[in-house]
């Protein structure tokens, strides 16, 4: 892909996103979702800070490169809402952590392929030759499972209160 096409994606993927994105927080337990937006973006962001810092991520293609070199789109929306779909995906209340944590797979794996298939076809991510495909399959899953624990724990105080 040259850059122009990648550029082009990116705004398309940004665009889709904030269509997206009014529809996920209209669904029941706003809160529960915005917990779960506001604290996958907050660390998503200090995240990719170290990885980039340490270049075991680059991302040659980004939005506003002049101002961040860390990946704002998936950092602070794509990624952010893919927790949210996944914690409506697995707040069915019988859901029980089997069912949790084989949940997450639907989300993890798709976004690792992708990003394989990113570092090489793409300028869009490299991974260094320390980080490999079983780091994002494993981080991903955990900060996702991590955030749902989150949105969990939080419901539960919730319930106490009322």
């Amino acid at each position: 892909m040259e850059k122009k096409n990648e550029l082009t994606f990116l705004h398309c993927l940004l665009l889709l996103s904030m269509l997206i994105l009014p529809f996920l927080m209209r669904r029941p337990d706003k809160k529960d979702w915005l917990l779960a937006y506001v604290f996958n973006a907050v660390t998503n962001v200090l995240l990719d800070k170290i990885t980039t810092k340490m270049k075991l991520i680059t991302y040659p293609t980004r939005l506003l490169p002049k101002i961040f070199r860390i990946h704002i789109l998936f950092d602070l929306v794509l990624y952010p809402i893919a927790t949210v779909i996944y914690n409506q995906m697995s707040n069915k209340g019988k859901d029980n952590l089997l069912s949790i944590v084989s949940k997450v797979f639907f989300f993890s794996v798709p976004l690792t392929l992708f990003e394989i298939w990113d570092d090489r076809k793409t300028g869009l991510i490299k991974w260094s030759a320390w980080w490999k495909w079983y780091h994002t399959l494993f981080s991903v899953s955990l900060k996702s499972l991590i955030t749902r624990g989150l949105v969990e724990l939080y419901r539960r105080r919730r319930r106490l209160e009322t």
